[in-house]
């Protein structure tokens, strides 16, 4: 529609000012022409060859001036009337150094055909009279039109190579720089970077016999880079097209700069450093931009220029005439115009517009095309990349857990067995911190594998309901060894307006607070710790809830406030004797954001500490139904016969020690075979089976065991993240999970319970 719209304009601007326009263009065509012969000497009907001569030099001279300024449109005014005079000279050369210009002129408006027929004019001729000189320029110019054309590379590269012969034999050596340059830049393009590298070499040879001019310099850097990157080399392609750029900036070479730059972007995105590659690429748009309004001005001068110059070739052609004639003729052609007037600018303003329009479009269409191809293949190897390291990382942790947990298990076994023994009591310092350093690198194992979780999004989310006062209380005493260790008081304020039944994921809420109240009953001592929850607002039945957790502690120096919740950072560790993993702080502000919720902290330095808490949950009007515990009583293990399932001798001694120590009588499979043949030839009260075992594992031999025996309390022993095998291991049969390495009294508990659940199903 613009486009449109433009040319409805132009064209009612031209019926509007016909006369005027009438006279402007006469006028126009007359100052070009004028500026030609006043930059020319002085030539007449009566001027001699040796004038004439002299006027044609400076004419190929200006031409070839204005051909390298981009400015075509003097060119292609004077085409016809040059080619006259050069004819007129009787000079060879003149005729073929016109016609060399024009043509490749021609070429640079897009006008390649008529550019070829020059060219093969001006070869037939030279072979005609076998003139090796006039043999080399037809050659070359017209390899030059072709490299321009579709469908034209091998013969481009054939020419050339036919042209180096001539040259050799002139000794003509710009002319042998430019083939071989020229021979290494299609070689690149045909991605041929062997034969591109020869011609590379032959051109630095001719490039420092000239002299290394600057602009030759340029392109020769650039054929370099173009090699390399062919290679594979990225960093030294980089090095040359650097080189082309420092020759180009604030010069006339805007075509080279342009290379120079893009060569530069195409090495970075072959390097995958887009930050500099998006930089480079602005700078590249902005040269861009000038180039193709220059090149679009160029072209529709150009365009005028032939236009006028055709329906004025008849006029002038063969003429030699003064400025009065010339203004005579261009004045008698107006007129007779006159009748195409509308239709010739209409035309032209249509085809111009067209030109560049579609010119613009399709260069800018086709490199966001291929930008978004190479972003497209980019992003999937990026996210396969990304899948396969998550996968592997997953996996890498649930191996690290199990290689870790099971010898954890041993050590804080035995430690635990050895504590209890009278004999050792003068070690029990010893075996004390024998415990706790088991007991920290577990913690830290269990919180990797939790951050693992959570950055993997992993953490399942279970929405149940719970009573929010009834989770506190629990949570709070289950701290209660520690508080009396340390002398300290805690207190929980629930806010009248706070809902107690909640639906949402406990799980999550209780893992918060259990490293929130942890942190502050290790590091207070003789303190108080408050616990505060109220309600921030409720709307559609979603209550907003922010706890406060406050203790009178030692405090967190300014400095490290804003680095509590990285990774590994062990706050207070220059004041406390207790050192942390340092991962606590950052799984609770994950699990926050998780939520949707928001966590901050504030700090006085010996004064204390206070975190503070957001999070929303569901306002529940459920009920819950309270499950009553089975009464558990350790007297009730005596005499109970459990068979082990363990593959590994210290951990079969750990377990077998804690049952012995409650008059449990233990029998021992070293892996799932044994432990099926051992049920079917002897009567068990319960199994501990542990999962991973050579031979055939535990889920293996659940299975086998329930085709048989369908009661038997089956308790499985892992080391492995029970979110990982919780569905495997209930779905093959068994009936509860304990996690190595294991708290003695909640294993205790946990036989107990399943022992009293298989008296309760006889009963």
């Amino acid at each position: 529609m613009k486009l449109f719209t433009i040319i409805l304009i132009l064209i009612i601007c031209s019926f509007s000012f016909h006369l005027q326009g009438q006279t402007q263009d006469v006028n126009s065509n007359l100052n070009n022409l004028n500026s030609i012969l006043d930059a020319l000497p002085k030539i007449s009907k009566d001027s001699t060859k040796a004038e004439i001569t002299t006027h044609v030099d400076a004419m190929i001279k200006l031409m070839s001036e204005e051909h390298f300024k981009e400015n075509y449109a003097p060119i292609l005014i004077y085409a016809d009337k040059g080619l006259a005079l050069a004819k007129k000279s009787a000079n060879v050369n003149h005729i073929h150094d016109t016609r060399g210009v024009i043509g490749n002129t021609l070429n640079k408006v897009k006008d390649s055909v008529r550019a070829k027929k020059l060219f093969l004019k001006s070869l037939k001729y030279a072979e005609k009279t076998n003139d090796s000189s006039l043999i080399l320029k037809s050659k070359g110019n017209l390899a030059n039109t072709y490299y321009y054309m579709d469908g034209y590379k091998s013969k481009t590269i054939s020419l050339y190579l036919e042209s180096i012969e001539f040259a050799e034999h002139l000794k003509d050596t710009t002319r042998l720089f430019i083939l071989h340059h020229n021979l290494a830049r299609a070689f690149n393009e045909s991605n041929n970077p062997n034969r591109s590298d020869y011609h590379i070499k032959k051109t630095a040879f001719y490039l420092n016999f000239l002299g290394n001019p600057p602009h030759f310099q340029a392109s020769h850097f650039h054929n370099i880079g173009r090699k390399f990157l062919l290679l594979n080399k990225p960093n030294e392609a980089i090095k040359n097209f650097r080189k082309t750029i420092a020759l180009c900036e604030n010069t006339n070479y805007t075509e080279a700069l342009l290379e120079g730059y893009t060569g530069y972007r195409d090495a970075l995105e072959l390097k995958k450093d887009y930050k500099e590659f998006h930089k480079i690429t602005k700078i590249l748009e902005v040269y861009k931009k000038e180039k193709e309004e220059s090149e679009a001005q160029n072209i529709s001068d150009a365009i005028n220029a032939k236009l006028n110059a055709e329906l004025n070739a008849e006029r002038y052609k063969n003429q030699i005439n003064t400025n009065e004639l010339e203004k005579e003729l261009l004045v008698e052609q107006a007129e007779r115009r006159n009748i195409f007037f509308i239709l010739a600018i209409a035309t032209v303003i249509f085809l111009v517009v067209i030109l560049v329009i579609t010119y613009v479009s399709s260069k800018k269409r086709k490199a966001l095309v291929e930008d978004l191809k190479i972003k497209n293949k980019q992003y999937l190897i990026a996210k396969k990349e990304s899948e396969e390291f998550a996968k592997t990382k997953t996996k890498f942790f649930a191996t690290v857990s199990h290689e870790l947990r099971t010898p954890l298990y041993g050590v804080i076994g035995l430690s635990s067995i050895l504590l209890e023994s009278e004999d050792l009591k003068k070690h029990e310092k010893d075996l004390k911190s024998l415990k706790f350093s088991a007991n920290y690198l577990l913690t830290l194992v269990n919180d990797l594998l939790h951050i693992n979780k959570i950055e993997n999004k992993n953490f399942i989310e279970e929405d149940i309901t719970f009573n929010l006062k009834t989770l506190t209380s629990k949570i709070v005493s289950s701290f209660e060894y520690i508080t009396l260790q340390h002398q300290n008081e805690i207190s929980i304020t629930l806010h009248k307006d706070v809902p107690l039944l909640l639906k949402g994921n406990s799980v999550r809420l209780s893992q918060i607070l259990m490293n929130l109240i942890g942190n502050a009953c290790k590091f207070t001592e003789k303190g108080k710790i408050a616990i505060a929850i109220a309600l921030l607002e409720s709307t559609d039945g979603i209550a907003k809830l922010e706890f406060t957790i406050k203790d009178t502690g030692p405090g967190i120096e300014k400095t490290k406030l804003n680095h509590v919740f990285n990774e590994f950072a062990q706050i207070n560790s220059s004041s406390s004797t207790y050192q942390g993993t340092g991962l606590g702080l950052p799984i609770v502000k994950k699990l926050i954001e998780q939520a949707n919720g928001t966590i901050t902290v504030e700090s006085e330095l010996g004064k204390g500490s206070m975190f503070t808490f957001t999070i929303c949950m569901l306002i529940s009007n459920e009920t819950i139904e309270q499950d009553v515990p089975p009464i558990l009583d350790f007297k009730q293990l005596q005499h109970k016969k459990v068979l082990i399932v363990e593959d590994n001798r210290i951990n079969q001694t750990v377990t077998k020690r804690i049952l012995d120590s409650e008059g449990v009588l233990c029998s021992i499979a070293e892996d799932g075979e044994k432990a099926v043949s051992a049920v079917k030839q002897s009567t068990f009260d319960l199994i501990l089976m542990d999962i991973n075992m050579p031979v055939k594992n535990g889920i293996e031999a659940t299975k086998d065991i329930r085709k048989f025996n369908t009661t038997i309390p089956i308790i499985a022993l892992t080391a492995v993240d029970i979110e990982e095998q919780k569905n495997q291991i209930f779905e093959c049969g068994m009936n509860d999970i304990i996690l190595k390495p294991y708290d003695i009294d909640q294993f205790k508990k946990t036989i107990a319970a399943n022992l009293n659940l298989k008296l309760k199903s006889e009963l």
